[in-house]
């Protein structure tokens, strides 16, 4: 067996199901229901399973551990308790630990928490459990144990469970176990196919054996997640066989990341090829080449557009298997501190580009464990001020234009502006003669590098590197960060992030004969530059738009450049529900551009997002539009 082949498989597998077993101990604090200690058992049996198959014998010999004390709560025989429920939520972690450490290249590593933490169980599970409870299986005697009998031809179909995980890795199992019963004959499917992704979990196997068909079903069961097994002989009607061992219908296959990063990146010049086409092709047409060369062009464009939707949906996935994570986070956090803290999710339908999702796990992270340390009040302080002792924690995401909004909300003591502008000035982040911190001072201030308002570092923060990480981050992702905050009642941070860092739509204007590219998400609407709109109040410029009194910013101002008197045009811009008018020098187009990550200096004021390259190979700067208020 190809072990590297199938050490990335397991190591996607088992976060699958630790985040299930996250979900199912959760659960099983607030209601001791038996139907949570089956899902924990289930989840627990196929970690056993796949680290077996993988030879990780530490991960295994952890969650048997766990199988052992989760049987008598299954069989009823024990109590479910708080003190029970405890000890699997520490096993738990435990096991987190020892599948890190095979992750890592530590397969043969029992740290000193984990093998405390394998005697506590062993411990826990022997006054309940007579043996072991897994490895029960039935005994099956060697081929060599049977003298005296006649080796039959025989053919075993199997098929595999459906959500079985590693089913190459099983059908190898299984192959071990009949290989001890008898001579292999012949596989089918051929056991070279066993290693590809499409594999489904259902072959046959002809060998010669001695041993009894009941002998041999029960072997290949003793492998694990093996749904039905048939012993027969070769003559057994194959249409009954077919019924037998029916195979579903593939609907979905595992794809490695990488091959869809490719993929994007491979549509992304494609976009930029198309754009090109297209001029070329139009400018042919009007120096008398065939309008067919033209229609080509557009039909070429028409499928590359498809292509590109087709890929960019392929790497949507809902923000929910992000926010999985959170709940156990939240619950050992909160205990720590010694806060009740009572923590839901909303939204995690909302489809996200699955490099953004890899990306916002740690921000989010950050907000939630400044809430439960700074905001949230523990329960005698939450009681003192009329609150109820339980704090309220909210992690939601939500559609806004095409961004996708997350907040973090919590019912907490709110940030005290006072407090913080007292400290910024003793630290020399804010003069001394600022007497009041808006939300967007106060961010900034928070945000600053090292800056912290912690008497001391704990193991939750302290440092000075939440807010100002979680900027850092968001920006770099073409995303921003606002913050609301009332005395007493709460506070709210929100991340608007592009649904897709990859390709986006944009309004291409021109500033000083160089291009700039406006996210057309944000741009509400053009109009031509008229001097008789704008007035000059509180030392800034205003437009009037329909009644309504809204901010200038001139790009020619913004960016150094010198200013001139010709007449333009304005962008009217939206960003985090405020509007901006962004005079420009003209238009150029409105096109799908591919979005290039771009490095900027630490600490400097963020102008644009990223980089981008026009059809005809220029390149031009996405404009942040967050900044321009």
């Amino acid at each position: 067996m190809d072990q590297a082949r199938y050490a990335e498989l397991f190591r996607t597998e088992a976060q699958e199901h630790l985040s299930e077993i996250d979900a199912a101990l959760l659960a099983l604090e607030e209601s001791a229901d038996p139907a949570h200690v089956a899902r924990l058992f289930r989840d627990m049996h196929s970690i056993k399973g796949m680290a077996g198959a993988m030879g990780y014998g530490v991960v295994e010999e952890v969650s048997h551990a766990l199988e052992s004390l989760l049987d008598p709560l299954r069989a009823g025989t024990r109590r479910i308790d708080r003190d029970v429920v405890a000890l699997l939520f520490d096993g738990s972690a435990a096991l987190r630990r020892a599948i890190d450490d095979v992750n890592a290249g530590r397969a043969d590593t029992v740290d000193r928490a984990v093998s405390a933490m394998l005697q506590r169980l062993a411990d826990a599970a022997a006054p309940a459990t007579a043996g072991d409870i897994d490895r029960g299986a039935t005994a099956v005697p060697h081929a060599a144990s049977m003298p005296g009998t006649t080796r039959a031809s025989l053919i075993v179909d199997v098929r595999l469970t459906a959500d079985c995980p590693l089913k190459g890795v099983r059908a190898l199992l299984v192959l071990t176990r009949l290989q001890a019963l008898g001579a292999v004959q012949s596989i089918t499917p051929a056991q070279s196919t066993w290693q590809d992704e499409q594999f489904d979990g259902v072959f046959s196997v002809s060998l010669s054996s001695d041993g009894e068909a009941s002998a041999l079903e029960a072997s290949v069961r003793a492998a694990g997640e093996v749904a039905r097994v048939v012993v027969r002989t070769p003559d057994h009607d194959a249409s009954a066989r077919a019924n037998e061992t029916g195979r579903d219908v593939l609907r979905t296959v595992r794809i490695d990341l990488r091959r869809l990063d490719t993929l994007l990146d491979l549509v992304g010049e494609l976009v930029i090829t198309r754009d090109r086409l297209l001029c070329e092709a139009d400018a042919a047409v009007e120096q008398g080449a065939s309008r067919a060369l033209a229609r080509a062009a557009q039909d070429t464009a028409r499928l590359v557009s498809a292509l590109q939707d087709e890929v960019l949906q392929a790497r949507m996935v809902p923000v929910g298997q992000v926010f999985d994570r959170f709940p156990r986070l939240v619950r050992d956090i909160a205990r720590d501190l010694g806060k009740d803290v009572h923590f839901s999710t909303e939204g995690s339908d909302i489809a996200l580009d699955r490099s953004l999702l890899d990306a916002i796990g740690d921000p989010i992270m950050h907000l939630l464990r400044n809430a439960l340390d700074h905001g949230i009040e523990d329960p005698a302080t939450r009681l003192a001020a009329g609150k109820p002792q339980m704090g309220q924690l909210v992690l939601r995401a939500g559609r806004d234009r095409a961004a996708v909004v997350l907040q973090v909300e919590d019912d907490g003591r709110g940030i005290d502006r006072g407090a913080i502008l007292t400290r910024a000035q003793d630290q020399g982040v804010v003069p001394n003669d600022v007497q009041y911190l808006d939300d967007d001072a106060l961010l900034s201030v928070l945000a600053h590098a090292g800056f912290s308002t912690a008497r001391a570092v704990t193991s939750i923060s302290g440092r000075g590197v939440g807010v100002d990480v979680v900027l850092t981050r968001v920006r770099s992702l073409g995303g921003t960060l606002e913050l609301e905050t009332l005395d007493g009642e709460g506070t709210v941070f929100t991340v608007r992030l592009p649904v897709t860092l990859a390709i986006t739509r944009a309004l291409l204007v021109t500033v000083a004969d160089e291009t700039y590219a406006l996210p057309a998400a944000h741009v509400v609407e053009v109009l031509e530059y008229a001097p008789g709109t704008i007035v000059t109040s509180l030392a800034r410029e205003w437009m009037w738009l329909r009644d309504e009194q809204v901010p200038v910013v001139r790009l020619r101002e913004r960016f150094g450049l010198p200013t001139v008197d010709s007449e333009g045009y304005v962008a009217i811009v939206e960003a985090s529900g405020r509007r901006t008018a962004v005079v420009v020098d003209g238009l150029f187009a409105q096109q799908d551009i591919v979005v290039k990550t771009l490095d900027v200096v630490r600490g400097s004021t963020p102008m644009f997002t990223g980089a981008t390259v026009l059809g005809d190979g220029t390149p031009a700067l996405i404009v942040d539009v967050g900044s321009l208020g």
